[in-house]
């Protein structure tokens, strides 16, 4: 009888990630870390392998070179805060997707790698210019996200109204993620929070276009 994957690991529960998967998480969050500690440049394959606690065959196995490294780490890091954002706007009420979409982006959080790794990547970015034309797509990305939420909850206002309040939000999310980072005291989130939704009131109250 030919044997399926569960009678060749009947450990593993329907659903349950294989083991390959848990080894990239493993890395990439080893590589978060490292990248938080010691930038892009100065992160190596045998730091990462050393913050995982696995030889650097294996993470060259899983994952491949540092520049396979950080294009996951990359991909990874879209996923979960600009396609995250548009999974909060979709799931927004009518009238209140910008204010759904800027209450998750200053909810109050404990400062974490990822944060100082993004602040790694933008530093590295000065000199890599593929590196930076990705991040420049993600963050018009997020942009243009914003722009669209006030478009859809105060339509009929000037295209230059949506663009300015977008980039103006943006901005202010970066520069307070980035603060975030350096211990500012607990309830700043809400003072930023404050501050983006001053932004899309000055939206709603601007002048309606008439065709």
């Amino acid at each position: 009888m030919t044997k399926n994957s569960s009678d060749e690991n009947p450990k593993r529960g329907v659903g349950r990630p294989s083991v390959s998967e848990e080894r990239v998480e493993q890395i990439l969050d080893a590589y978060t870390r490292c990248v938080a500690r010691y930038g892009i440049e100065g992160t190596t394959l045998q730091l990462v392998a050393d913050e995982a606690g696995m030889a650097r065959g294996n993470v060259r196995h899983y994952v491949g070179n540092r520049d396979d490294l950080r294009k996951m780490f990359n991909k990874r890091i879209v996923a979960r805060y600009a396609d995250g954002a548009q999974n909060v706007v979709a799931a927004g009420l009518p009238g209140k997707q910008t204010e759904t979409l800027v209450r998750h982006w200053f909810t109050e959080r404990a400062p974490n790698d990822d944060y100082a790794a993004i602040d790694a990547l933008f530093a590295a970015a000065r000199y890599d210019e593929a590196l930076r034309k990705g991040l420049r797509s993600t963050y018009l990305g997020m942009e243009a996200l914003a722009a669209e939420s006030l478009s859809a909850d105060f339509p009929g206002r000037a295209p230059g109204v949506y663009e300015d309040a977008a980039y103006q939000i943006i901005t202010l999310a970066y520069g307070h993620w980035t603060l975030s980072e350096l211990g500012f005291p607990a309830g700043r989130a809400e003072s930023a929070l404050r501050g983006a939704l001053r932004i899309i009131a000055r939206v709603a109250d601007s002048v309606v276009e008439r065709g």
